[in-house]
């Protein structure tokens, strides 16, 4: 699988994942808000399976924590969308995730991703 091919997955299921936001976020018809670390970390799993490395990275952007990923010095940002303003990705500092393995979140939205994929794949849907 290519990298946007991932990214791409990953995004068409957050639409329907209000869940795995914080309480905070829950609600939001900005579906992309509050869902940057738990993206970022699904994306970050799924192209390590691939054999392609990401960075996490961490910026403080309108007031707010956000997650995204950098590919080789290129940003990697599955839901910039929900700001309102551009994100100065220069101010962004690699960190590692919380977990080794993906978690509870990230692990429910690769299944997600991944079943939306062999849905329309194989069954056409």
């Amino acid at each position: 699988m290519l990298l946007k091919d991932i990214v791409s997955s990953v995004r068409k299921v957050l639409e329907h994942s209000d869940d795995l936001r914080r309480p905070d976020y829950r609600g939001n018809p900005n579906f992309y808000a509050g869902h940057c670390y738990v993206a970022s970390e699904a994306i970050y799993h799924l192209a390590k399976k691939e054999g392609i490395t990401l960075k996490p990275m961490f910026v403080y952007h309108e007031h707010t924590p956000h997650w995204y990923l950098c590919n080789s010095g290129e940003v990697l940002d599955p839901t910039k969308e929900q700001f309102s303003t551009s994100v100065d990705y220069s101010k962004g500092k690699g960190k590692g995730f919380l977990t080794k393995r993906p978690s509870k979140r990230a692990t429910t939205l690769i299944k997600r991703a991944l079943y939306t994929d062999y849905c329309r794949d194989v069954r056409g849907i």
